[in-house]
């Protein structure tokens, strides 16, 4: 006798229509019974066919894994009882059939021994995914239409709930959740922060977690509006709902203004890995694996507190950071500048950087009168919106442009505050600090250290106990110190006894850019 297992299913949509799990296992049974075929086991299924990632369907499929080569056939009473799904159909018919089973719908027989028989499973097998498809295009049509009716017709949001008007159709009415809506509205106004509000919800009973929060508060489904959705060539809206508001229009765009300026003043935080006693952190590199070496205070037994540059990578190099930073700061003292290389140099600089400020001074009048003529806009707009000329959707719209427009001219004022004048000023006392580049160094912040620092040694800095070591220091602070030859260091290319210096040379001739990006970094001028 050959064997069976049988399958019986139904979606929820189709049970309410008067399907039913009990005939089809009914029709399922008498076959089996006509055809001498025993029944293994049957397996209900109360799901959707789009697909075969279903709970049942799966336990069938590992108990006909599990004994494959003892079952001969899967019975439905018809094919959209199997999937409503024409690939998925086919690809699980020939998983099935190679263990043995083959696939059967009482109601609409197929004799798979006959190769045009498939073009006739075809059909049973697309119907039912063009009734699926038909469907899916039916629902999203009418929830798009609910929406554009302005009726709500998911699963209602916070402090509303989903109830059926008088003809039966959907609608939203506030819930008893609705006042904590209207007190985290209330509370961003009084200049409460979101995490504060969380914490004062919780305490009366409303948990809320950190993105609902923010969502909740972005939503204008809370004064009565709901959002259409961009749908091929339609754009996104906002449409009038026909349920109640919970706040008002004014306090939404009044709230949202407040978020959006919190937003743009948030700076995200600057973790501070700089010390006064460990200038060299993160420049320094280990001299055995070149990594970066980190500092860190230790304490002696008397409670004395020192400080050290070590590797954690290695761990083979820790200097005592006090010798370190007194040898780093001994080549800055044989930092030399000649008067002639100076004044070479600034006349260079000037001349590179140093240009007519009538073009900047006018570029900075007509932005101040373009961000002039926007705050006038504003103020306009506002007032179009209290006396009701405009409504909120077109408010909210032109006041992001506006306020957009003005931040970019914002910062490109702040961009040219510093005029060619103010600069001419600023060089001059920059230009002063070479005459005691130690000195400038010692009495920076260590913020200013650490720019100088990675100026002057723009390749890795290392320190083998005694001095330091680099491939090259900054190539114009080089050209400047050896504008003088007749200095006895820089013969030898040499700037510091304490600073020990590549001797790579640079070849002695001019070529074409593409040759020069690959020659190595030198210490010291080659002239022909």
């Amino acid at each position: 006798m050959k064997r069976a297992i049988i399958m019986s299913r139904v979606s929820s949509e189709e049970q309410a229509k008067g399907f039913s799990l009990s005939v089809q296992l009914e029709q399922l049974t008498n076959y089996c019974q006509r055809h001498s075929l025993e029944i293994v086991r049957h397996y209900r299924e109360d799901h959707s066919a789009k697909d075969f990632n279903r709970p049942e369907f799966k336990k069938l499929l590992a108990f006909a894994k599990k004994n494959k080569g003892t079952i001969d056939y899967l019975l439905v009473t018809t094919w959209d009882r199997f999937s409503r799904n024409v690939t998925d159909s086919f690809v699980m018919i020939r998983q099935l059939k190679n263990i043995g089973i083959e696939v059967q719908a009482i109601e609409q027989p197929i004799d798979f021994t006959i190769p045009e028989s498939k073009a006739m499973l075809a059909i049973n097998l697309v119907f039912p995914e063009i009734d699926n498809d038909r469907r899916s295009i039916k629902i999203r049509g009418g929830i798009r239409g609910s929406l554009k009716a302005g009726r709500w017709c998911r699963r209602a949001p916070m402090g509303y709930q989903n109830k059926r008007d008088g003809q039966n159709k959907p609608i939203m009415i506030p819930s008893d959740k609705a006042p904590f809506i209207q007190y985290a509205f209330d509370a961003i106004e009084k200049g409460k922060n979101q995490s504060l509000i969380r914490q004062e919800l919780l305490k009366k009973g409303y948990k809320i977690s950190r993105n609902n929060m923010s969502l909740l508060l972005r939503n204008p489904i809370y004064i009565g509006k709901i959002i259409l959705p961009a749908y091929e060539n339609e754009k996104e809206t906002l449409v009038e709902g026909i349920h109640e508001s919970i706040i008002s229009e004014r306090q939404f765009y009044n709230v949202q203004n407040i978020l959006q300026n919190r937003r743009r003043k948030q700076k995200t935080p600057i973790y501070n890995s700089l010390r006064e006693e460990l200038p060299l952190r993160g420049k320094l590199h280990c001299s055995k694996c070149d990594s970066k070496m980190t500092g860190s205070p230790s304490r002696s037994s008397n409670g004395t507190q020192y400080f050290y540059y070590h590797c954690n990578h290695c761990k083979k190099e820790r200097y005592n950071a006090h010798l370190v930073n007194n040898t780093f700061e001994s080549i800055l003292n044989d930092f030399v500048f000649t008067k002639n290389s100076k004044t070479l140099y600034k006349e260079l600089m000037q001349s590179l950087l140093i240009n007519d400020d009538t073009e900047t001074l006018k570029r900075i009048q007509k932005l101040k009168n373009n961000k002039q003529q926007l705050d006038t806009r504003i103020e306009k707009l506002q007032d179009l919106l209290v006396d009701g000329t405009i409504d909120s959707e077109a408010y909210s719209k032109t006041y992001s442009r506006y306020t957009t427009q003005k931040e970019d001219i914002v910062s490109e004022l702040e961009g040219l505050k510093m005029s060619n004048t103010t600069f001419k000023k600023q060089f001059d006392v920059a230009f002063d600090a070479l005459d005691n580049f130690k000195q400038t160094y010692t009495e920076s912040r260590i913020e200013d250290k650490s720019i100088l620092i990675s100026s002057i040694f723009p390749e890795s800095l290392q320190f083998d106990g005694k001095k330091c070591r680099t491939p090259r220091i900054n190539d114009v602070l080089r050209y400047i110190l050896q504008i003088d030859k007749d200095l006895p260091k820089n013969k030898t290319g040499q700037i510091s006894s304490n600073l020990s210096l590549s001797r790579l040379v640079e070849s002695p001739r001019i070529e074409l850019g593409s040759k020069q990006a690959n020659k190595k970094p030198s210490t010291r001028l080659v002239f022909n």
